[in-house]
C-alpha cells in the first residue's frame, strides 16, 4: 500500500494497492473529489505527489474512470491518466461538476514512455462462469494472471438488465480467476441506445473478492445493464 496526501486539489489522503517496477506500475483505488473546492475550480490538472522513491518518475498515458454522482445512473466516462515528474496525473473533465462530489477509479497499469524495446505476446489464462443463471454468458474477454497482478477485459452476450430482473445484486463467480484479488472496479452498463441528450455512460461499481464479482443497479434504473455491458481492469493481488 502507498499512501498519496500532497496534491493540488483539496482532497484528503488516499491509499492505493501498488505493483512496482522500473517498467510497469499497476495502481488499484480511488478518489473522491469536490468540485466546490477553491484548490479544485484552480486546477488544469488533479495531480498527487507520488512518494519519494516510486520506481516510475514518469510514464506513457493511462487512464482512469470518473464516476458522477447522478442519483440512478452516476454518468461517466474515461480520463487520461498518467505520470509526470512523480506526480500522479489525472485529466480535469468539469461535465459533472454540478451533481456534487464524484468518484475517480484507478485499476490501472502504467509503462515507460518511448520504450523501444521488443515486444512479446503476453500468455493468458482461460476463465470461465461458474454460476451463470442464464443470465451471464461471455461474448470475449481476455485474461492475463502474474504473480503480481491480473488484468481482465470481458464484454457479455448476456448481462442482467434491470428492465428484466431489477435492482440486484448479481454475483458473477469466475473460474479460473486469482483468489487472492480483492479490487473495487467500475462496470460500464450502458444500454446499445443512448438516451437523448445523455452525456456520458451508465456506471455502476462491483466488489471483486475470492472470485466473486457482485454489484447492484439503482431503483428505478431504466435501461441499465444487458449485453452491451463491459469492464476492464489491472488489480494487484493480495
Amino acid at each position: 500500500m502507498i499512501t498519496l496526501e500532497l496534491n493540488n486539489f483539496g482532497s484528503g489522503s488516499v491509499i492505493f494497492k501498488n505493483y512496482q517496477s522500473p517498467g510497469l506500475c499497476v495502481l488499484n483505488g480511488k478518489i473522491t473529489v469536490d468540485p466546490t473546492n477553491a484548490a479544485y475550480i484552480a486546477a488544469n490538472r488533479l495531480e498527487f505527489d507520488l512518494p519519494a522513491g516510486f520506481a516510475m518518475p514518469r510514464s506513457a498515458i493511462s487512464s482512469a474512470i470518473l464516476f458522477s454522482n447522478h442519483s440512478k445512473y452516476h454518468y461517466g466516462t474515461v480520463l487520461k491518466c498518467w505520470i509526470e515528474n512523480s506526480k500522479l496525473c489525472i485529466e480535469k473533465l468539469t461535465a459533472w461538476d454540478a451533481l456534487g462530489n464524484y468518484v475517480i477509479y484507478i485499476n490501472s497499469a502504467f509503462v515507460t514512455r518511448g520504450y523501444r524495446g521488443t515486444f512479446t505476446q503476453t500468455p493468458t489464462k482461460p476463465l470461465t462462469i461458474i454460476n451463470s443463471y442464464g443470465i451471464f454468458s461471455f461474448n470475449r474477454y481476455c485474461y492475463v494472471e502474474t504473480e503480481y497482478f491480473v488484468f481482465l477485459m470481458a464484454t457479455f452476450n448476456d448481462f442482467p438488465e434491470y428492465n428484466f430482473i431489477g435492482t440486484g445484486p448479481f454475483t458473477l463467480e469466475l473460474g479460473g480467476f486469482a483468489s487472492d484479488v480483492n479490487v473495487e472496479i467500475p462496470l460500464i452498463v450502458n444500454p446499445t441506445s443512448t438516451t437523448s441528450g445523455q452525456i456520458g455512460s451508465m456506471l455502476t461499481f462491483g466488489s471483486l473478492a475470492n472470485r466473486k464479482l457482485t454489484f447492484s443497479y439503482p431503483t428505478s434504473a431504466l435501461n441499465m445493464g444487458g449485453k452491451s455491458s463491459f469492464f476492464n481492469f489491472f488489480a494487484v493481488r493480495g
